[in-house]
């Protein structure tokens, strides 16, 4: 019991020596309050207008064929006899060069490609990377796993609107014509 009265007798003590350092602390004049300059700057952001084409048809294909090259003989100042003919003369039939077809689609979207890893550049994996699938790789490579067994563009359009990406945006729109390289 004795050590109980101690206690409270410390405990009191304590008390009235903390209310004289409030009792002090009250009496003492506020410190004037400092000025202190700050300068604010504010940041301009820029916005470019993108252009975004949606789709683009073509209604015809695109046919790039290679001109005709004839050789010229070479020119003499002497002078040469020509050969008589005897009965009719058949012409030599012009070989022209095959011409190559090129499809519309492959005038506007690229070459077709087996595997969308193919369509894809090194700078388009980073920004997709980036800006579609969250900076997760593992997720992207797994994405476009599945959308190379896909059978179909459709197919591969709806695969990617579970995604929930902004269709506006010019990211987007760049991976669906590489799905085009893709499905054609």
């Amino acid at each position: 019991m004795e050590e109980l009265i101690k206690y409270f007798e410390q405990l009191e003590a304590r008390i009235a020596s903390l209310e004289a350092e409030v009792a002090e602390l009250k009496n003492r004049p506020l410190p004037e309050p400092q000025v202190v300059e700050k300068e604010v700057v504010k940041e301009v952001v820029v916005e470019k207008p993108v252009e975004v084409i949606k789709e683009v048809v073509v209604e015809k294909p695109i046919v790039v064929a290679a001109p005709a090259v004839e050789e010229q003989p070479a020119v003499s100042n002497q002078p040469t006899e020509e050969p008589v003919a005897e009965g009719p003369v058949a012409e030599e039939p012009v070989q022209e060069a095959p011409k190559e077809v090129v499809s519309p689609k492959a005038a506007v979207y690229g070459k077709a490609v087996e595997d969308i890893r193919q369509a894809i550049s090194l700078g388009d994996r980073f920004l997709y990377q980036r800006e579609l699938f969250g900076q997760n790789a593992e997720m992207m490579q797994r994405a476009l796993t599945e959308l190379n067994e896909l059978g179909s563009f459709d197919e591969a359009v709806a695969y990617i609107n579970r995604f929930g990406w902004d269709t506006e945006s010019s990211t987007y729109q760049q991976f669906l014509v590489t799905l085009h390289r893709r499905f054609g």
